[in-house]
């Protein structure tokens, strides 16, 4: 039975995303992708016309659950409550599904090294500052919060504690209480925010 390009992008997709979560980013490859989709290799290239162009899509696939994440924010009591929510998220998806996360840094170092064939590196974080700088702006506006920090910086500092704290976790999880360091660097971020 045929399956049309568009079904089938949507599974070359989902199994990239799925061999990334496995096996990493250097598990990649147009072949490998095909047999995780059960696609012959001909519809693969059919579909995408090279690894960039399919790492790029699922990229931009992966980005797009960062607006399902922030829909169960609750912006309604403020910002330090929405910052915190997030943090308490982001921690749970580490400890959960470390796996996920470790491809996503795959990803993100993959496209940091081929930026010259690829544009995703520099969609990434700007992703990030749009989706999480929208739901911590809404949460200030929403309890009449001011924030001595503007909100671009706020993510990026955020991000930048989380990103440290999670490579710390993963590289050995028991070697200290990287949980508690994290929420304590993100609350010493609210406070300089002033919130």
């Amino acid at each position: 039975m045929r399956v049309p390009a568009d079904e089938r992008r949507g599974q070359l997709i989902s199994a990239t995303l799925e061999l990334m979560r496995r096996k990493g980013v250097q598990s990649v490859t147009m072949r490998a992708i095909a047999k995780e989709a059960n696609a012959p290799l001909a519809t693969a290239h059919y579909c995408f016309d090279d690894k960039s162009e399919l790492m790029d899509a699922s990229a931009e696939a992966w980005l797009k659950n960062l607006n399902l994440f922030s829909h169960g924010i609750s912006v309604h009591l403020g910002l330090r409550k929405a910052v915190e929510q997030v943090a308490e998220e982001y921690w749970r998806s580490l400890t959960e599904q470390p796996a996920s996360l470790l491809a996503e840094i795959e990803l993100i170092l993959w496209a940091t090294r081929n930026a010259e064939v690829s544009p995703l590196a520099a969609k990434i974080y700007p992703a990030y500052v749009v989706e999480l700088g929208n739901t911590f702006a809404a949460a200030a506006q929403n309890n009449g919060d001011q924030c001595l920090i503007d909100f671009t910086t706020l993510v990026r500092s955020f991000l930048m504690i989380y990103d440290g704290a999670a490579l710390q976790y993963m590289t050995d999880p028991n070697a200290s209480d990287f949980s508690s360091m994290f929420f304590t660097m993100v609350d010493a971020l609210l406070i300089k925010a002033g919130v």
